[in-house]
């Protein structure tokens, strides 16, 4: 976990609980929120912490560095030692612990500040695909969306005259409407997609190092970011039937030919398996059913399925994997929380001895 990373999120909620949170740190932090029951919960546990205290923070020339340390501060200074260091370790266990559980996320501190300045002269619509499943939406150029499980769009009422921008964290399919005058633009946190008039998927989910883009027909740029330059640089002109993968953390990249329908049947209610690797497979699964899989053992990491899915329910599709393969899975028991929810269901899959 980047300590920068830790500092920008609690800036991000305290400028949120203060008020003065603009729209596109407003949409970062609902992103982020949105991503996990852990981020949620934090949250709702930080502002806690904020509302039992009356003072205000000053966000005027505000130093990031010091967010954390201005949120301790908000706690009563009369307080006494005893109660000091029972205060001292609740926020430790607050503020650190559920941002261990994400330190696996891609989406960087670099990555939350990067996105540009909404304008403020556009007003801008977001549509949530809740875990678990699917929606879809017709953008005021004709332009068709389809957003997969867990996924969230921001979008103007009314695009501009020179371009259409759109923002994406997840998953979504794009029809674009075509108007070479108007170039459609996704941003996601860490791509930037250029299109015309298109059919194209994207994927790159905040907790993934893998992100995906799909063309299915016509042509689009895709370009990624460059911290340095503070701009986005071209990866490639993708054609029709071609997949580009980017890995987050280690920057490869590579483009194939493939039978691209697989990737976007997600929209139709399909899942379609060719030769990938098990990992791969729950890795689908777990965005599908909104729930934890965890995989224990590297070997198992090898077996390839070949499959479609289509109404089966997740135990079904665990139980036909297990026939081909000498695995085996459980469900763990969830405890409820402290606000009487309950974690997102989690599923061991290990070998079969």
């Amino acid at each position: 976990m980047e300590h920068y990373y830790q500092e920008r999120i609690l800036t991000l909620i305290a400028k949120n609980l203060d008020g003065i949170a603009d729209s596109d740190e407003l949409f970062q932090l609902n992103v982020w929120i949105e991503s996990s029951a852990e981020n949620r919960k934090y949250y709702e546990e930080v502002k806690n912490i904020w509302d039992a205290s009356d003072d205000k923070l000053d966000y005027i020339n505000i130093d990031e560095q010091k967010a954390f340390e201005k949120i301790i501060k908000r706690i009563n200074p009369m307080s006494s030692c005893k109660h000091l260091w029972h205060v001292w370790q609740k926020l430790t266990a607050i503020l650190f612990l559920p941002l261990l559980l994400v330190g696996s996320m891609i989406w960087t501190s670099r990555d939350l500040g990067k996105w540009k300045k909404f304008s403020k002269d556009i007003v801008y619509n977001e549509i949530h695909a809740a875990y678990g499943t699917r929606s879809h939406v017709r953008l005021s150029d004709s332009t068709l969306v389809w957003l997969n499980s867990g996924s969230i769009l921001k979008y103007p009422v009314q695009f501009d005259k020179n371009e259409r921008k759109v923002y994406l964290s997840g998953e979504a399919y794009f029809e674009v409407k075509s108007d070479e005058s108007k170039p459609f633009i996704v941003e996601t946190p860490t791509l930037q997609i250029r299109a015309t008039g298109t059919k194209f998927n994207i994927n790159e989910y905040l907790d993934n190092p893998i992100s995906e883009v799909i063309l299915l027909s016509g042509k689009v740029t895709v370009n990624e970011y460059n911290e340095q330059a503070k701009d986005y640089y071209l990866i490639s002109e993708l054609k029709p039937s071609q997949y580009l993968s980017c890995n987050k953390q280690t920057k490869e990249k590579y483009i194939t030919n493939e039978d691209v329908f697989r990737y976007v049947a997600w929209k139709d209610g399909k899942l379609i398996f060719r030769n990938d690797p098990l990992d791969k497979v729950l890795s689908k699964l777990s965005v599908t059913f909104n729930v934890e899989i965890d995989l224990q053992g590297d070997k198992l990491r090898n077996y390839r399925y070949h499959a479609t899915f289509q109404d089966e329910s997740l135990e079904e599709i665990l139980k036909l994997l297990r026939l081909s393969a000498p695995i085996n899975f459980k469900e763990i028991n969830r405890k409820p929380l402290p606000d009487g929810s309950f974690p997102k269901k989690k599923i061991l899959v290990f070998p079969d001895n």
